[in-house]
């Protein structure tokens, strides 16, 4: 697998890929089994062209605003476009390999909550140019999760500056649990997290928390 990959799950084979079009969105994803976000419990997801999942509806807005009224997770919400080349995929995942290296990786950043992955739902956004041009960004945000457990782990390769506006994290409906990334620059979200693994930022996002923002 090529560098700017290499800190991210295998992705590609048996992926779906998302519709290549300026501000796109897949169609309504039917989750095998619901995922549980911060007291929602949701049995479709959306991938977004433009870096972002959500819950109840496409969204294709490039302008990053996380105060919005939706669930959104948000690995890298900017300006994307898929026409220019690189490609945005997805897939729901249950195979041995895939949820022993989630629950690995989950036991690894989160020590003290028992977790055993029974899904894992991957979307990649691999090469995909900035539309100003100027680079292209390589990110994946995983959601691995149980019957009673869920986890947002985002991993990033080389992710290429821009003068776009830009932001990556999560929020909530009701605003109540929200998150951004406390980085300057693009580039910097492989180069930093918050489980000291860098590129990789992880998320216990089952029960509501604090309010969290910088």
């Amino acid at each position: 697998m090529p560098s700017t990959t290499a800190n991210l799950l295998p992705f590609g084979v048996g992926d779906t890929l998302n519709p290549i079009s300026d501000d796109g969105s897949s169609q309504a994803i039917s989750l095998q089994q619901p995922f549980k976000y911060f007291g929602s419990t949701y049995n479709h997801i959306f991938v977004n062209n433009n870096g972002h999942l959500t819950f109840t509806e496409p969204l294709y807005s490039y302008n990053p605003i996380l105060k919005s009224d939706r669930d959104i997770i948000a690995p890298l919400w900017t300006d994307l476009d898929n026409r220019r080349g690189g490609s945005i995929s997805y897939r729901e995942d249950t195979s041995t390999a895939v949820l022993a290296q989630v629950t690995a990786a989950v036991k690894q950043y989160f020590p003290n909550i028992p977790f055993a992955a029974t899904s894992a739902f991957v979307a990649t956004w691999d090469s995909v140019p900035y539309y100003n041009g100027g680079g292209v960004v390589n990110f994946q945000v995983v959601l691995a999760y149980s019957v009673h457990r869920s986890f947002i782990l985002i991993n990033y390769g080389d992710v290429a500056a821009t003068t776009q506006s830009w932001l990556a994290g999560y929020h909530t409906v009701d605003s109540v649990n929200s998150y951004t990334i406390p980085v300057k620059s693009a580039p910097e979200l492989s180069s930093s997290s918050n489980i000291n693994v860098n590129g990789h930022w992880a998320f216990h996002v089952d029960v509501p928390t604090k309010f969290l923002d910088f």
